[in-house]
């Protein structure tokens, strides 16, 4: 039976010994949430849960060999995030060889990978974020909620929304920074 107060770490210790319950557990754990991730950057949830498969199973194949050096959900975002550029690559390459595309299309088609690849980074930057930070973020960026319907909805004052969305920007630019996306010139 899956229990909550397992730590990801016992689980991912378990699945190292082949134990398949631990890594049932770890499966029902992040299923959903990895889906999400991914579905966010290939915007096709066929292909998002596809790819969420091919790392429980990349995962399930390679236990012996798994080392982790930081926190579980981290290393399970990073593999769902570079199974994600794989799976746009190919998807791209693809697409290269069966139309014999111009000069320009294949501009355009770079152009594209790398406005995915800035979107995944930017979205691995966001899963960062403290989790009420990332809530409001999210909540006003994406639902595009107001701050007075945020601060409502949470049961916090508008100051500490304006706080969150001030401090979750200015988090967000420095990992940016990190990634090489965003200069301070």
């Amino acid at each position: 039976m899956f229990e909550i107060h397992i730590t990801d770490e016992k689980l991912i210790a378990a699945v190292k010994k082949d134990d398949y319950a631990g890594y049932n557990n770890l499966f029902t754990r992040y299923y959903s949430r990895l889906c999400q991730y991914v579905y966010s950057m290939l915007e096709n949830r066929e292909d998002a849960e596809d790819v969420v498969q091919e790392l429980f199973l990349n995962l399930w194949n390679n236990r012996k060999q798994i080392e982790i050096t930081e926190n579980v959900s981290g290393y399970l975002f990073k593999m769902a995030k570079n199974l994600s550029l794989n799976h746009i690559r190919s998807a791209k390459s693809y697409r290269n060889m069966v139309d014999s595309q111009s000069v320009s299309e294949v501009y355009y088609e770079e152009s594209l990978l790398e406005f995915d690849e800035f979107r995944i980074a930017l979205y691995d930057c966001i899963e960062r974020l403290p989790e009420r930070s990332r809530e409001v973020f999210l909540l006003h960026r994406i639902k595009k909620l107001k701050q007075k319907e945020i601060s409502e909805k949470l049961t916090v004052s508008v100051k500490t929304i304006k706080n969150q969305i001030w401090m979750s920007l200015q988090k967000l630019k420095k990992c940016m920074e990190v990634k090489g996306y965003y200069t301070n010139s």
